[in-house]
Parts: structure tokens; sequence; C-alpha cells
């Protein structure tokens, strides 16, 4: 068992996350953002350091769009669609990644924690392109 922690970990390579580049005003974003690409790197077998011959990934938040859907009777917005959208721009190479999920506030009013369930819910949809997008890209890092 020793062996193989110390073989898997031999083989590991080194990922440097920068600071996630967010032009909206929604922290929670990009703190969920930082931790799914965290945990996405470290199962697909990385390791988080940033020193001299890691390879950097550089996450953005290309889209972060609330839309109406519908109202309640004294015509408050009460369920929204939010879109997300995004890249990770890894050695030169983007790949985008994309997700659509509806929220709604039961009482027509203002309040951070649908939106932030909405979040979770995007990041639901994209963590698995995400893993095997970093996945793919660990493997070719690793061929000679």
């Amino acid at each position: 068992m020793t062996l193989f922690i110390l073989l898997s970990w031999a083989q590991a390579h080194d990922l440097c996350i920068r600071p996630v580049e967010n032009p909206y005003g929604e922290p929670y974003l990009s703190y969920a953002f930082r931790k799914n690409l965290e945990r996405a790197v470290l199962e697909s077998g990385g390791r988080l350091r940033c020193s001299e011959g890691s390879q950097v990934i550089l996450p953005r938040v290309k889209l972060f769009k609330e839309t109406p859907i519908a109202y309640t009777p004294q015509q408050r917005v009460s369920a929204y669609t939010l879109e997300l959208k995004l890249s990770l721009l890894w050695n030169a190479e983007e790949r985008e990644f994309l997700a659509t999920v509806p929220y709604s506030q039961p009482t027509g009013g203002l309040g951070d924690i649908p939106r932030r369930k909405a979040i979770e819910e995007a990041f639901g949809i994209i963590y698995l392109d995400m893993l095997q997008h970093i996945k793919r890209r660990s493997k070719d890092v690793d061929k000679p």
C-alpha cells in the first residue's frame, strides 16, 4: 500500500491555480469555482503546488447572467435562470464550460441562499467535464 502511494505521488504533476478572474460582483462564485477546480485537480492525481516547473491554470468567469422567468402577483421576480460560462486557460489552450440552471426566490424577495444553491448546481453540471479535461491535459503533460 505504501509503495502504491509513493509511486502515485512520484507520478503526480504539479499544477498551480491562479486567482479566479471574476468581473462580476458575486464572491461566492469565485469561491465555488476555486473549490471545485482544486477538487478536480486532486481527483485527477495532480498536486496543488505553485513552484518552478508547475503547470499554470488560469480560471476565468466569462458569463454570470440571471434572467427573470417568473413574477409574483405583486410584480416581484420569483424565479430566475442562471447562466454560467467558465473557462480554464492552461498552456495557451482555453477550454470553456457552460451550465444553465433555474432557481426560485420563494417570497419574491432578495436572498443569497437560492443563488448559492443554483451556483452549486451549475458546478455539479460542469464538474465532470472539467475533471475529464484536467485528466486529459494531465496525460498530455506526462507524455515524453
